[in-house]
């Protein structure tokens, strides 16, 4: 039988960290019981709070951790039996006491993790190649809970780019989200070296002009005052053009919107990402619109004015007239081919509690 030791245990967790989580919140914690239980827990209160609509946020993270433990486990030896946590901070449990080897497609994935990063470049509008496209569907693999679909027609990518990033525009208008989204960003390249929660200005990939405005962008009284004269529109058009570079929209939709949905969404986005990182495509998240519509039904919508309610609708209204079936999405990112990123978030150093 496979030992549990230690140095497995920290691998393990080397991997589940490496993990995406919004805004690089890094919202987890670990136990380990001897002589073979390894435990996730959730930190919801250190995503934003106003859109982790039930610790959604959150639990795709840890969904995308628990996939990249997973990987990790295998390659090591074990074969964990994996138990969902169906209430509290306790969202599942590995039992590391069977023997395992990982498959040809997920020894590709597992090898790709210290790779996997956020690129907000432009993208290239490269059409994806069939047998990339093909890679990520096989990645995804058949689950009951989550799927994905690519939007690939230009026609319906264009709207979808200008209807998603309606949340930088408002973002750039409320005080609240101005709040939250630059109370995120911090400009020290020590901090991110020493893997600190938060959006490293590098990894934002914005124009020298458009970084010293970010400057004084932070200060409400003055986002308040280009608000006046429509800098929030200018922006989310600019932004809208990058999205729409990419090669391809993915979607992935949950048959319930509830935490096992949630996590079993956030480990069909990890092995989705990793594919493409193994293909040589670069992924970013793009979802923001999504969980501000979820935050708004469910009643925090005293925050936003009537004008910021009806456009939040009307651009989700405007993605679901572009995609195929009645299925809501849930997450949202664009896939294609980019430069290497200018800059990567860096994690702080596992640690589990040794039971």
């Amino acid at each position: 039988m496979n030992v549990v030791d230690k140095e497995k245990i920290t691998k393990i967790l080397t991997a589940a960290i490496a993990a995406p989580s919004g805004d690089n919140s890094q919202p987890w914690r670990f136990v380990f019981r001897e002589p073979n239980i390894l435990e996730f827990y959730a930190i919801p209160e250190n995503d934003n709070a106003l859109l982790n609509i039930d610790s959604s946020g959150t639990l795709i993270a840890l969904g995308a951790a628990i996939q990249n433990a997973e990987l990790e486990a295998k390659a090591l030896g074990f074969n964990p039996e994996i138990r969902y946590g169906r209430e509290g901070s306790l969202v599942a449990t590995f039992t590391l006491d069977k023997e395992g080897k990982l498959s040809e497609i997920e020894r590709t994935l597992q090898q790709t993790i210290p790779l996997r990063h956020t690129n907000r470049k432009a993208y290239k509008k490269t059409p994806l190649a069939k047998d990339e496209r093909q890679t990520l569907f096989d990645a995804a693999g058949k689950v009951d809970r989550a799927s994905f679909i690519l939007i690939e027609d230009r026609e319906s990518m264009t709207p979808i780019s200008r209807a998603l990033t309606t949340m930088e525009e408002i973002a750039l208008k409320n005080k609240l989200l101005h709040k939250f989204f630059f109370g995120s960003i911090f400009w020290s390249k020590e901090r991110n070296a020493a893997g600190v929660p938060g959006l490293y200005i590098e990894t934002l990939e914005l124009p020298p002009t458009a970084k010293l405005l970010f400057k004084v962008l932070c200060y409400w009284p003055v986002a308040k005052l280009l608000a006046r004269v429509g800098f929030p529109k200018m922006v989310a058009e600019t932004n809208a053009k990058q999205n729409a570079s990419a090669s391809a929209f993915g979607v992935i939709i949950i048959n319930k919107f509830d935490r096992i949905g949630y996590i079993e969404a956030g480990r069909l986005l990890e092995r989705i990402w990793l594919a493409a990182t193994a293909r040589g495509l670069s992924l970013q998240i793009i979802t923001g619109l999504l969980f501000l519509a979820r935050a708004i039904e469910n009643k925090k919508s005293s925050i936003f004015s009537d004008e910021e309610r009806t456009s939040v609708s009307e651009a989700c209204a405007k993605i679901r007239e572009n995609l195929e079936g009645p299925n809501e999405p849930f997450l949202m990112f664009r896939v294609g081919y980019s430069e290497a990123p200018s800059a990567v978030s860096f994690r702080q150093s596992p640690v589990a509690d040794f039971k």
